[in-house]
């Protein structure tokens, strides 16, 4: 009895050691905790863009959107513009929803820490977005809001608003073991539809 319960305390002294050492679990291959950065057998042997290739490059585009948009003559006034964060449409037939969403959401959220771009530019949710908080909300939307109720979406001005708006395509040749991922980024002026700015495609090639 002497000996199972000394075992028992043991164990447990061993376990404490671990947590008070600041020691972790070793980081496995084919199982337990694995580098977002790292690549396992299973991504390399997939057609998708691997998660290690879509992190690195929404990074990319958003370094790159800041820097473009800092090259725009209308987004770079004495007074801050705005821009609507628009549509940006997944046309790469592989690229998994859930796997584009986070690769959307990474773009967003760097380029809303991005002070060099915050100086000029304001960013707005889209009226979609607006009016889904407002129903979830209020269980109404923004034209039943009323006087006095009327949202910050609804005082835009047309002629210092902007839609950002991007397409993701892939340019495939068939059985090729390279797979080309495109980005294109456009910029709209929202009362004359005038498209004031489009990059040079930001591009990651994948081979698999």
């Amino acid at each position: 009895m002497r000996t199972a319960t000394s075992l028992v305390v043991l164990a447990g002294l061993g376990l404490s050691s671990l947590v008070l050492t600041g020691c972790t679990p070793p980081q496995g291959f084919t199982g337990g905790r694995v580098d977002p950065t790292r690549t396992t057998r299973a991504e390399a042997g997939s057609a998708q863009v691997l998660p290690a290739s879509l992190f690195e490059f929404s990074d990319k585009v958003a370094q790159q959107l800041a820097a473009d948009m800092k090259t725009v003559p209308a987004l770079n006034t004495e007074f801050r513009q705005t821009v609507v964060f628009g549509n940006l449409v997944n046309k790469t037939g592989v690229v998994p929803t859930s796997d584009f969403e986070a690769f959307r959401t990474r773009i967003r959220g760097s380029l809303m820490q991005s002070q060099n771009v915050l100086k000029n530019v304001r960013f707005v949710e889209n009226k979609a977005g607006v009016d889904a908080n407002i129903r979830r909300e209020t269980g109404r939307s923004t034209d039943l809001l009323g006087e006095g109720r009327r949202t910050e979406r609804a005082e835009l001005d047309p002629a210092n608003t902007y839609f950002l708006d991007g397409e993701m395509y892939r340019v495939d040749r068939g059985q090729s073991s390279v797979n080309l991922y495109m980005l294109s980024y456009t910029l709209t002026n929202m009362a004359t539809g005038e498209i004031i700015w489009q990059n040079a495609p930001y591009e990651v090639k994948q081979a698999r």
